[in-house]
């Protein structure tokens, strides 16, 4: 069973910054000390956890912070450890994360992902019901961890909604029209950044200027394909 837990005590902000370097690798991504911060500043952090052998094992975390506008929450990071992915950990904390919003008043949650990776993507449109606000170009610039591997951070930012809705949204997979633009994700771009990084970062500048065209030309993106394509309709214009 899943347990979904406010941080709200140092040693339990120390777990979490534990598990976000174990889920990116490297150095702690976020320190415990800002952690804290984030989170006597009103923003929101937790732990997800399981018992395993009697014992409490932490298999992944996140982290938001206070929007400056519309009393938005910014989920900068949630993150899920190699052995407790695909086990509904992930859905588990976002939807922590989306009651704890509404009982704070927040209106909407925005974060980012990399739509080169296909199973985020699914995650974030189809599980989770969020919808495609804008394409940003190397979002947090170049990061060299075991996911990004140097590659250029492009992301979509997206947000679910929050105000007006008695439960947390989802969605479904989409079925492309006639008119409809296709963008299509790489099969694992992640394992591509390990064996061909010159390879990867051009799926990364060739899916760019699809995204950036695509934009410019009144398209938003409605939902994802079965196989993981993005599917952008052009606006209509009134």
């Amino acid at each position: 069973m899943i347990e979904v837990e406010i941080v709200n005590q140092p040693e339990k902000a120390h777990e979490l910054a534990r598990v976000l370097a174990a889920v990116w690798g490297g150095a702690d991504p976020i320190p415990a000390d800002v952690i804290i911060a984030i989170i006597h500043s009103g923003g929101y952090a937790s732990l997800a956890s399981q018992i395993v052998n009697g014992k409490t094992q932490f298999i992944g975390g996140s982290l938001a912070l206070v929007g400056n506008h519309q009393r938005k929450l910014h989920s900068h990071v949630t993150g899920v450890i190699d052995a407790a992915t695909n086990s509904g950990v992930g859905r588990a904390l976002k939807d922590h994360q989306w009651l704890w919003a509404k009982e704070n008043n927040f209106s909407a949650i925005s974060w980012t992902f990399d739509p080169l990776v296909r199973r985020n993507a699914h995650f974030n449109l189809v599980v989770l019901g969020a919808k495609v606000i804008e394409y940003s170009q190397n979002h947090y610039g170049a990061i060299d961890d075991l996911i990004n591997a140097g590659d250029q951070t492009d992301r979509l930012v997206v947000e679910r909604q929050v105000e007006g809705l008695t439960a947390a949204p989802s969605s479904r997979v989409y079925v492309a029209e006639q008119d409809d633009l296709i963008i299509h994700t790489p099969d694992d771009i992640v394992a591509l950044r390990s064996t061909d990084r010159e390879k990867a970062h051009r799926l990364r500048l060739d899916q760019r200027n699809s995204f950036e065209s695509a934009f410019a030309n009144a398209f938003h993106v409605q939902g994802l394909t079965r196989d993981g394509s993005f599917v952008l309709t052009k606006r209509r214009m009134h």
